[in-house]
């Protein structure tokens, strides 16, 4: 049994099944999910980056096939061992991407694991 869990907001599923043609790049973010539940606070850079600035406070980027994949999961830690995927999307329109990440933060601010 993986020791943290992670959800994924409905809308941020619904961005990934919809956008993400590839198969290849669907496993690649799978397996970034993975390593997610598998290794929590420890998952480390190329992996994963926190993201700093005021409107991304909190939010983290998963990076799929450390970082060379275009697509981005935006997520947080919610609870003591828990992660949501905020939202879904390519890097190259990662400010929108931050932005609906922002917005959808807000549901889970007092969620508890």
């Amino acid at each position: 049994m993986p020791d943290h869990m992670v959800i994924c907001d409905s809308a941020a599923l619904k961005e990934m099944l919809v956008a993400i043609k590839s198969k290849e790049e669907k496993r690649a973010l799978l397996n970034a999910i993975d390593k997610l539940e598998a290794l929590g606070e420890q998952l480390a850079p190329p992996h994963m980056k926190p993201l700093g600035g005021a409107s991304a406070a909190g939010l983290r980027e998963l990076r799929p096939r450390q970082g060379n994949s275009d697509w981005r999961p935006i997520y947080m830690r919610v609870g003591a061992k828990a992660y949501v995927i905020l939202a879904v999307g390519k890097h190259e329109e990662f400010d929108k991407l931050i932005a609906r990440a922002h917005a959808r933060a807000a549901r889970y601010e007092n969620w508890d694991s």
